[in-house]
């Protein structure tokens, strides 16, 4: 499911350095067939000016790959544009991305007025000197802007890290302490292998599974590093990204180990819980006390006497979850993320051509 990421896909971006040698060998290599007929002035005119439109062909594409072949920062979905922001800066990517872009009038500018010196020259050494001198100011437009190159390049390849995930599907986050049993419930659900990816702000793994819930289509993700301790523990990017996460959650499946087994006490459980609470303030959140089979009594009494409605489940052998899945799907109100969704699409810029 990376394909999932709209930054997964970018083409390879070249540096300022790499895109001049990419595009002179191009031009360089172009084998030119003309008749022997002509005199070597219009031979040499009409491979000048073939060499001059490869180089400058090369460059535009290259450029292309770069700015064109990059998602629209307007068009994504908030939860990847809050995590772009989060990671690169937005402001600053757009920036870049405008630079890049804005080489290309002059590119084609300057490629018109030396192609239009070639076909006046009547000189065959001059005819050289034009296409050389051309490439030589093009390299250097590129070069001005090798610095926003390199830091689109950077962007994509922390942006391209990102789990892939759908954003316009009911989405179920995961929360609790490690070893609670989040990963092995995604895992036991799942229809397929689970995608494991990370946050580049993170060096623990994000579980992402897929599963149909009746006749809906419904992720269930679990992201250790940011839900998974005390916000005191959180550093300023883990904080931003739960942020972001507001965005993808629409329903919070909270899991409390009363076997304490997790290596945390439920009391410590239940003050993370209160503190995801109140990061979430308008999402439903279920509570599942989990290793109910290993629990002992008086600590199962315990958990059950703080949490009265809570689920009961043995994640690991898969009892109880078909019944909180179906209720974590009836908690996400479908018809109104339809309509969300509908608003949004709506409000995107339309192309007027």
């Amino acid at each position: 499911m990376r394909q999932l990421n709209p930054f997964a896909n970018i083409p390879t971006i070249m540096t300022a350095e790499e895109i001049i040698e990419f595009a002179h060998n191009r031009s360089t290599r172009l084998s030119m067939k003309s008749s022997l007929r002509l005199k070597r002035v219009e031979r040499t005119r009409i491979r000048e000016i073939s060499r001059l439109q490869e180089f400058t062909k090369q460059v535009k594409t290259k450029i292309d790959d770069a700015v064109e072949q990059f998602p629209s920062l307007d068009r994504l979905h908030p939860f990847y544009l809050e995590l772009a922001e989060i990671l690169v800066g937005t402001d600053k990517l757009k920036q870049s991305l405008g630079a890049v872009h804005n080489c290309k009038p002059s590119i084609e500018s300057i490629t018109e007025k030396h192609i239009q010196a070639i076909k006046l020259s009547e000189d065959h050494r001059q005819m050289k000197k034009s296409r050389r001198a051309a490439k030589g100011r093009i390299s250097s437009i590129l070069r001005a802007t090798a610095a926003n190159l390199d830091f689109i390049i950077e962007a994509k390849k922390k942006l391209s890290r990102l789990p892939g995930i759908a954003p316009n599907i009911p989405s179920i986050v995961c929360a609790g302490f490690p070893n609670v049993g989040k990963s092995t419930l995604v895992k036991n659900v799942s229809t397929a292998e689970p995608e494991i990816a990370y946050y580049p702000f993170t060096t623990r793994q994000v579980i992402i599974g897929h599963l149909r819930v009746g006749n809906q289509s419904v992720q269930i993700v679990d992201t250790p590093g940011i839900l998974d301790r005390p916000m005191a523990e959180r550093n300023d990017i883990e904080l931003q990204a739960i942020t972001a996460l507001k965005y993808l959650a629409n329903v919070i499946i909270f899991m409390i180990d009363p076997s304490e087994a997790c290596g945390w006490t439920f009391d410590q459980q239940v003050t993370l819980l209160s503190e995801v609470q109140k990061m979430f303030p308008l999402n439903p959140i279920l509570i599942a006390l989990n290793k109910i089979d290993i629990a002992p009594p008086d600590q199962l009494e315990k958990a059950r006497t703080k949490f009265p409605d809570a689920y009961e489940i043995v994640a690991v052998e898969g009892t109880g979850l078909e019944n909180l899945l179906n209720d974590a799907v009836d908690e996400v109100d479908l018809k109104p993320m339809k309509e969300s969704i509908k608003d949004y699409l709506a409000s995107l810029p339309r192309d007027k051509s």
